[in-house]
Order: structure tokens, then sequence, then C-alpha cells
């Protein structure tokens, strides 16, 4: 004879095995998880390569806020870009570079401007890229020359951190690149020097549902020095410049996956031989991949 008290308990008796089957599955695939990123924290995988069987576009947003030596905020400016990697001839290129400056320090940017000349900017990533050969098809005397350029550089660095010294890097471990010290020519127009660039792998994490390193750097009392000239006006800047942020790299196929970066630089600016206030130059870039 049934009932409705046997009728649920075999409800309850079935339900319950099956909830018990699903903690079950949860606990084992966790437990393989837990091994896996128990096995990336005692060392990176050795011999790991770049693999890009298709072009890898992502987009960088680099914001310059403008301050006074006390914090207090002038104005702000985003300079844009996507870049695509993974040709197959070793070339990246830009596409449809923006700027767009705003008065309002938490305020959004408009659309910004079109950087008609970055548009299919190509070149092969080298240490060539720092001469001021590098960009003769750009204008001349462009207030925003330095920012473009810098998203050509930035990009640079972030591949070179993620790269370069991988087979050097160990778990909470800071490792110092002599090769990275030195200064660096701004295509002619002055120089920036790295005084002890950190790297350390600082653990994993999970992103674009991949497993990622993630690889963070540190540069501190980097000096620089620039001289421009802009409407008739010659502009000398002298400084120095504290940077870190973190890049993350995928542990199955080694393409990036996020960067950050953050910087701080102090300087005291000429124009026209006239003495201006020590400005704070604020700097926040995020390089996002897009597919």
């Amino acid at each position: 004879m049934k009932t409705p008290f046997n009728e649920n308990a075999k409800f309850l008796l079935r339900t319950g095995w099956i909830c018990l089957l699903a903690v079950l599955f949860l606990t084992a695939a966790s437990g393989q998880n837990d091994c896996k990123s128990d096995q990336y924290l005692k060392a990176l995988p050795a011999g790991l390569e770049l693999k890009e069987t298709t072009p890898q576009k992502y987009l960088m947003t680099s914001v310059y806020y403008n301050k006074d030596i006390y914090g207090k905020f002038f104005n702000k400016v985003q300079v844009s870009g996507e870049y695509t990697r993974g040709f197959d001839d070793g070339t990246v290129k830009w596409n449809n570079v923006r700027i767009a400056e705003s008065n309002q320090e938490d305020g959004i940017f408009p659309e910004g401007l079109k950087q008609e000349y970055m548009e299919d900017f190509s070149y092969k990533p080298h240490e060539d890229m720092m001469k001021d050969s590098a960009f003769a098809t750009f204008p001349q005397k462009n207030i925003y020359e330095f920012q473009v350029k810098n998203l050509v550089w930035d990009m640079m660095g972030f591949e070179t951190f993620a790269w370069i010294f991988y087979d050097s890097l160990k778990l909470n471990e800071f490792y110092a690149p002599a090769e990275l010290k030195g200064k660096i020519d701004l295509s002619g127009s002055g120089y920036f020097e790295n005084k002890n660039i950190q790297l350390m792998f600082a653990g994993i994490t999970r992103i674009h549902g991949e497993m990622c390193a993630v690889i963070q750097y540190l540069a501190m009392d980097n000096p620089l020095e620039i001289d421009t000239e802009f409407s008739g006006m010659k502009i000398s800047m002298k400084g120095r410049s504290h940077y870190w942020g973190n890049v993350l790299i995928s542990l199955e196929d080694k393409q990036i996956e996020q960067a950050i970066l953050f910087e701080d630089v102090i300087m005291k600016m000429d124009i026209s031989g006239v003495q201006n206030e020590i400005s704070n130059i604020i700097r926040d870039i995020k390089l996002n991949k897009l597919n």
C-alpha cells in the first residue's frame, strides 16, 4: 500500500543520493584544482612556450592625471588604442588610437580625437622602436607625441616583463635583471633611466577562464629628462618616476591576458626658460585582452 509518507521517503532518498554524488563530484574536482594550484605555486611550468594560432587583440587605456606637488588636480588626458599581435610575419599593429581630455577628476571622458597617423601603424617589437626614425610618419610638433609613443613603449614593457625573464622567476622572490638597467633614449628627445627593475612570480589567478601566473614588477627612483618644442616654445622637463604593476600570463599558452601599470612622476618643467612649479603626473594603465 502506497502512502504519501512512503513516496516522500523514496523521493528524499533518491534526491539525497543525487546530492551526495554531486558533493562528492565537486569535492573531487576541487581537489584536482587544488593539486594543480599547488603544482603551479611550487614553480612556473618549465619550457612553457608562447602559442598564437590566431592574432590576439588588446585594448590599452592610459590615463594621465596632471596635478601640482600638493596633489591639486588640473586636468586629465586619456590615450587609448587597439593593439594586435600574433601575425605570421612577427609584426604588430595599432588601430583606433584616440586622445581625450577632461577637466573633471571624476568625469567621464568624451570619445576623443582619432589619431589617423596611428591607423595600422605596424612594426616588429625591437629596441629600434626607441629611435626617432621609428616614428617618421608621426606629425611634427604634436603636443601629445610622447603620450602616443608611450602606447608603443608601454606595450613592449609588458611583453618584456611577461616573457623575457620567465625562466628566472621564483615564487615570492624578487629578481632584478641586470639587462634592464640603464638609460633609454626617448626617440632623440631625452632619456628615461631604469635604475633597478624587479620582477617576481607573485602567485596564480584565473581570468578569461584560464589559470594565469601573476608577474609583479617594481621600479623606483628612475630619472627622466625630456626636451621638446611646441608652438615655438621650448619645453624642458626633468624629474623622477616610480612605477609598478602586474602582468597576467596564461599557463596554457603563455599569452598575456591582462596587465596594469601605475606610475607616479615628479617633474620640474621649464617653458622657454621660465621656471614653473613642480608638477606631479599620476598615470594609470589598463591592458585588457579582447579575444
